[in-house]
């Protein structure tokens, strides 16, 4: 009786989030492609990752990880080193030309964009109120104007959004799969001052809100002009929307591309921001992400990145769900991406130390 229930209820409401999350339910990495997006155009001319020159340094590395991988449910994993390729290589059929799911690693470039809006002067400065550009949550609560764009690149803004179990009862689910993201976003309500360290997309997408209002443009045309072309991404991307009318992008979310391109996004890090002589964003920024202090006096999360740094590297990541990794270690000009299902042996746990266990010995 449940399951007619069930049914009833998903083809009465065709345009209800319950059915989008029926569809991907299964959570493969092509199911991007079951929700609307728009896409993000590469520049004319490429800037592609030549392959290391000494190929016999790297062969126990490719044995190592070409074991160590096939079973983790990785689809696709890349080690870059002096911007170089020193290890690619992609698992169950997928690529290198394959599209792939970031997950909340698309969090780390709305950060980036929402410094490089600071950086033009279309931001007045982080520390002030995002009412300041959203002023219509005032009206609901004058609370809001207590939280500042800084609190929400660190998630320390004390909004009442539940994440964490990643089910139908997880809001970062539940909103990110409405088809009017916006309306229901400004519904959220403040559960607690700012200043305590939740880990909420609400956050994110409230970034990408005020990114749009600040710039004029929607956030994959800000990213197309300020990333993704001149950096020379070598592939088209897309980033998921709630709607084909509406075109709002999921911010914190959503983001699609090769994994050689989420690779460039970490060597602009690596080079402290600047790419072939232009500052892209400033080194200030980069610095701050990179210091071991501040990620330790922050509780490994800053400005949208993660860490779980050794004081001696200042290792950072953008983390997704389904443990995909952009990790960046400036200390030895190391750049790892992974991108995959869940990996097999107790996920973030497994996965992180691998990870940064790799990044740290090469």
């Amino acid at each position: 009786m449940r399951w007619i229930l069930a049914v009833f209820v998903l083809i009465s409401c065709s345009s209800c989030w319950v059915v989008r999350a029926y569809r991907l339910r299964k959570m493969n990495l092509t199911d991007y492609q079951k929700l609307p997006s728009v896409k993000i155009n590469k520049p004319e001319q490429s800037f592609p990752f030549i392959s290391a020159a000494n190929e016999r340094q790297y062969g126990e590395l490719k044995h190592y990880l070409d074991s160590s991988l096939t079973t983790t449910n990785t689809a696709a994993f890349l080690v870059i080193r002096n911007d170089s390729i020193i290890y690619e290589n992609y698992f169950n059929g997928f690529t290198k030309d394959d599209i792939l799911p970031s997950n909340s690693m698309a969090k780390s470039f709305t950060g980036t964009l929402v410094r490089i809006a600071f950086n033009e002067g279309k931001i007045r400065s982080l520390d002030e109120p995002m009412t300041n550009y959203i002023p219509e949550l005032l009206k609901r609560d004058s609370n809001f104007k207590k939280i500042t764009i800084q609190h929400l690149l660190d998630m320390r803004s004390g909004l009442d959004f539940n994440e964490g179990r990643y089910d139908l009862n997880d809001d970062a689910i539940r909103y990110g799969l409405r088809r009017n993201l916006k309306k229901h976003l400004l519904r959220i309500k403040i559960a607690e001052p700012p200043g305590r360290f939740r880990y909420q997309s609400a956050n994110t997408q409230f970034l990408g809100l005020i990114l749009e209002r600040v710039t004029g443009k929607k956030l994959f045309v800000y990213l197309e002009e300020k990333i993704w072309k001149p950096l020379g991404m070598e592939h088209d991307a897309t980033w998921n929307v709630d709607s084909k009318k509406r075109k709002r992008e999921f911010a914190s979310a959503g983001l699609n591309a090769i994994p050689r391109d989420f690779a460039k996004f970490g060597q602009l890090y690596i080079n402290k921001g600047k790419w072939k002589g232009k500052q892209i964003v400033d080194e200030e920024w980069v610095n701050s992400i990179a210091s071991a202090d501040t990620m330790n006096k922050y509780g490994g999360y800053k400005n949208q990145w993660w860490s779980r740094a050794n004081p001696r590297t200042g290792a950072f990541s953008a983390i997704g769900f389904l443990n995909q990794y952009l990790y960046i270690n400036p200390n030895n000009n190391v750049v790892i991406v992974r991108i995959g299902k869940r990996w097999t042996t107790n996920g973030y746990g497994v996965s992180t130390r691998f990870i940064y266990g790799l990044g740290e010995r090469l």
